[in-house]
């Protein structure tokens, strides 16, 4: 195995210094296609799949500000170019990445495919789905039908048109779920990092991911509603996601950076923890819900303002329910104060304890919320917004996962869908589960769960507008950390309408990735294609790929 593992490190070295021509970089990409699965078994590569695409979606979620700055879940105020987008007009490589774990996901299936291990060849089909999901959803159209070919001689893969690659991921999931529930080998617990050798949850993964892509290109399939129907009415034969158990996440490990939480003091020193903020968008949601995720995700600010004169200079302390102490002291604004005064029109909130950066704002702006202590706070602090709670400074916590697909995701799914008329079904009640689900996935105990879901800002309103609005916000709380995810659904509902929140009102919202300038480079001929396929046809952060148009 460790010579397996330096192979790949050594590959992975030599394809940045590699020639610059297309074919020594096509050719290079065949060598590692062979090369990744000289030595191994198929068990094997399942852990190493697990991890590195759960590790890659937890990047997208969390890591990366790029996704959570967009869906205003997070704002920088340091080097905050992603809070207006700027991170979407140049070329993303993240289809490599992909790509990468792909050519794992081929070289297992072709190890499945010779040992006769059905199941493990199902559950290579899930990611399969899954990653080719992500490249055709952030970029249009993109290779499928002839990628990872290089062995068999196809250097430069045509790109298929989204449509047609839809028609084959859902084609594949049930292939999975077939696979999975017809194989009769076990699944070993040692390398299914996920299920533990559960292969009923191998299956709900399956199904509950083709809802997510039936939901998504529901506008372009006619019979989206009929394959949704097809999949919960029959849960023997296609069972999807109930519970937390099912979550396809897996918990962080904290001994090393890679096996930590992202934002832990493994891999974040406490600047670069400093430097993300939650957005004002979020804290606003979550204070006037009175939600109690607001705590576990969110910490007081140091020096909230107060228009309390009595309360100035009073300290005290917040414990949040993971027992995390926070301490912080009002400040009265006091506009006899020269310094105070000159920061007036930028204090938005006060008498507040949890507040956010509002959206838009500038890269490196330091009065953020009134914030006048520039020098005392440091270039990267401002102690009137808050920051994110001691949680997501762990390296390892039962409530942090690298995380795909939850449970509470599919329940709102299948509201929306009920709204929609695409399904028969009581949207309340999954609109509902989706919320308790989300709730208790984060340490909430029921009975706050359900103080929370009495309230009459939650329940579903008569009117289908408004229920589809608020299915919209739970689910964007609820998606929290899966920022992936979270970008595709406001792209394809415009709910929650966030797109002229505070700065951000000349800045249109991004609708897709720019392909990787390598494209263009080495696969010129299939590339000018999928662009031609874009409206406008170019090749921007702005045109309408086929889910779009």
């Amino acid at each position: 195995m460790k010579s397996f593992i330096k192979k790949i490190g050594v590959l992975v070295l030599l394809s940045f210094f590699a020639s610059c021509t297309k074919d020594a970089l096509r050719t290079y990409d065949t060598r590692q296609q062979l090369d990744a699965v000289e030595d191994v078994n198929d068990p094997f590569l399942l852990s190493s799949i697990i991890k590195k695409t759960t590790l890659f979606y937890a990047g997208m979620g969390y890591d990366n500000s790029r996704l959570p700055g967009a869906v205003q879940y997070m704002g920088r105020n340091f080097q905050g170019s992603d809070n207006t987008y700027q991170g979407f007009k140049s070329p993303i490589d993240d289809l490599y990445t992909a790509v990468d774990i792909l050519k794992l996901v081929d070289g297992a299936i072709g190890l499945a495919d010779k040992r006769g291990s059905t199941t493990h060849k199902g559950i290579f089909k899930i990611f399969r789905s899954l990653l080719f999901s992500f490249m055709t959803d952030f970029y249009g159209d993109i290779y499928y039908s002839e990628a990872l070919k290089g062995r068999e001689g196809i250097l430069y893969p045509k790109y298929d048109k989204q449509a047609d690659i839809y028609t084959g991921l859902l084609k594949e999931l049930d292939e999975a779920n077939t696979m999975i529930k017809a194989g009769t080998e076990p699944i070993s617990a040692t390398y299914d990092l996920m299920y533990a050798g559960d292969k009923v949850k191998w299956q709900k993964f399956a199904n509950s991911l083709k809802l997510r892509l039936l939901m998504r290109a529901s506008k372009k399939l006619g019979d989206a509603g009929a394959q949704i129907t097809a999949i919960v009415s029959n849960p023997s034969a296609t069972p999807i996601f109930t519970s937390n158990d099912d979550n396809a996440a897996i918990p962080f490990v904290g001994t090393t950076s890679e096996n930590s939480w992202k934002g832990g003091k493994l891999n974040w020193d406490y600047s670069e923890f400093d430097r993300r903020r939650p957005a004002k968008t979020l804290a606003d949601k979550l204070n006037s819900l009175n939600d109690p995720r607001l705590s576990i995700w969110i910490a007081p600010v140091e020096k909230p303002w107060t228009s309390n004169k009595a309360q100035d200079g009073v300290t005290f302390s917040t414990t949040d329910a993971n027992g995390y102490t926070d301490e912080s002291t009002w400040e009265y604004i006091d506009r006899s104060n020269h310094d105070i005064a000159a920061q007036a029109s930028n204090i938005l909130d006060s008498n507040k304890i949890y507040t956010g950066f509002i959206a838009g704002m500038y890269g490196d702006y330091p009065y953020g919320n009134g914030n006048y202590e520039v020098t005392s706070a440091g270039i990267y602090g401002n102690f009137k917004v808050s920051r994110f709670s001691q949680l997501f400074r762990q390296n390892v916590h039962p409530l942090l996962r690298a995380t795909i697909i939850n449970s509470d995701e599919v329940q709102f799914i299948l509201a929306e869908a009920a709204v929609k008329g695409l399904i028969t079904g009581d949207a309340a009640a999954y609109y509902s589960e989706g919320i308790a689900l989300s709730m208790k996935r984060w340490g909430i105990t029921d009975n706050k769960a359900a103080t929370y879901l009495a309230q009459a800002d939650i329940t579903l309103p008569a009117d289908n507008n408004g229920k589809l609005v608020k299915i919209a916000d739970q689910k964007w709380l609820a998606l929290f950390t899966v920022a992936a995810e979270t970008y595709l659904d406001i792209r394809r509902t415009q709910l929650p309408n966030i797109f002229n929140n505070g700065l951000l009102t000349t800045y249109p919202f991004p609708l897709r990735f720019i392909y990787p300038g390598a494209e263009l480079g080495q696969n010129v001929d299939a590339y000018k294609a999928g662009v031609a396929t874009l409206s406008p046809a170019v090749d921007n952060q702005f045109s309408k790929m086929w889910l779009l148009q």
